[in-house]
């Protein structure tokens, strides 16, 4: 409720900003899927269910539930610009993640939960949406027509704009694609890294179609410059046929957390994580787009470990494992590469269907065995006008290795079948 009147609060107060241009949009998205070897649907979590297995890997059963942002996430947003003359503009984004079904703002669903037990646990894991009013953006920032845009706060990182927004994704749909469904990729290595606190960003787009991004997080901890912080760069080069883009991003201290066993409590894991990332896409004709990328993410020890262990609380949970040796990343270090390619192809001014292949593959590290997802993925989608659709999706996951099947017991095939709604405003 408290969060609640202080949205309505910040509506209000956004509108009636003079001399302002401030607009209120989103997207409304849901429907209905049902998941092979799932646990339960959670109205807690971002999309309602995670599409490619539960984290145990165990044969759990197919849950058939209502599915929160199938294609798009589900969210309402407020944002404004203000004209400060001679090229500059002050501009703003706030922006909520939020589920259709349940109406509760965005979350892991993880806390005071353990879903690595049973086989008819909750379907629910990392993101970094957790709770936080304005979950997917927070930030203002000042522009200049010819030096670019820097802006100050909650940010995307520069691989999660490209694969999103960019629209470098074979099948962008969030609960079809593992790379937009799960942060991990977004996030250079950690689901939690996709967005980032505190972040300093800049951007430029030049004439010839060339643009550069740069992303400092800064850790805010007290004796260290490098704990929690964030270093991202990208550039890149779009005309209406061809673009690519490239990346870099490395986090010191960042997280990964699981459910906690007390109410209220998240375990955490801290670790450094560095990604190299690069995506392309090309229209041969009008109505055909083909995509392809490819990320290195590489994860070691962290950096600052006596700084992280002073840290209590995050989100707006506490930790559960403090102290304990679960809480660092103990090495050596492990390497996760990911491959995809796909495109759409416009069949009609309404009709739009999209095919995507993503091989993801971690060799064995230490005394821990290989493991490799290689998903399948194709949506068809019907506009019924410029702003409302309908889709059909599915997505298979198909799971191989020691770490993966032969020593969890696992299932090889996860199938996630869906239909769904979407309407932007």
């Amino acid at each position: 409720m408290k969060k609640s009147l202080l949205a309505v609060a910040a509506l209000s107060a956004v509108a009636g900003v003079a001399q302002a241009d401030v607009s209120l949009y989103g997207i409304l998205d849901v429907g209905v899927a049902s998941l092979t070897h799932s646990g339960d649907f959670n109205g807690n979590f971002v999309t309602g269910a995670v599409p490619y297995g539960i984290p145990s890997y165990v044969k759990g059963g197919t849950a058939t539930g209502m599915m929160n942002g199938g294609e798009s996430q589900t969210f309402w947003g407020i944002k404004g610009s203000e004209d400060l003359g001679n090229g500059n503009k002050a501009f703003f984004v706030l922006e909520q993640a939020f589920s259709l079904g349940s109406g509760l703002i965005s979350s892991s669903g993880l806390a005071g939960t353990n879903p690595t037990t049973g086989l008819t646990h909750q379907s629910v894991g990392d993101t970094s949406l957790n709770g936080q009013m304005f979950n997917r953006k927070a930030y203002v920032g000042l522009s200049n027509n010819d030096l670019g845009a820097i802006s100050f706060g909650r940010q995307y990182s520069l691989a999660l704009d490209i694969i999103g927004a960019g629209d470098y994704d074979a099948v962008n749909a969030q609960e079809f694609s593992p790379i937009n469904f799960s942060g991990l990729y977004g996030g250079g290595g950690q689901t939690d890294n996709s967005r980032v606190d505190n972040a300093i960003k800049y951007h430029k787009d030049f004439s010839n179609g060339m643009n550069v991004n740069a992303l400092v997080g800064l850790g805010g901890m007290a004796g260290t410059v490098s704990a929690r912080s964030n270093l991202q760069l990208n550039v890149g080069y779009e005309n209406s046929v061809f673009g690519i883009q490239a990346a870099v991003l490395n986090a010191k201290d960042t997280t990964a957390i699981t459910g906690g066993a007390a109410a209220n409590t998240v375990n955490v894991q801290f670790v450094d994580t560095t990604a190299y990332f690069v995506a392309m896409k090309y229209r041969p004709t009008e109505n055909s787009v083909l995509k392809l990328g490819y990320e290195k993410m590489q994860f070691n020890k962290p950096s600052d470990p006596t700084a992280d262990a002073g840290l209590t609380t995050i989100y707006a949970y506490q930790i559960g494992n403090i102290g304990a040796a679960s809480e660092f990343y103990p090495g050596p270090e492990r390497t996760t590469n990911v491959v995809w390619l796909g495109g759409s192809y416009n069949f009609t001014p309404n009709v739009k269907g999209s095919l995507g292949y993503y091989n993801v593959d971690t060799p064995a590290w230490g005394t821990t065995g290989d493991g490799t997802d290689q998903f399948y993925s194709a949506m068809l989608e019907y506009n019924l006008s410029k702003r409302t659709n309908l889709y059909a999706a599915w997505m298979m996951d198909h799971k191989s290795g020691v770490n993966y099947v032969t020593a969890n017991g696992g299932a090889e095939d996860y199938n996630t079948f869906g239909v769904g709604v979407r309407i932007k405003f």
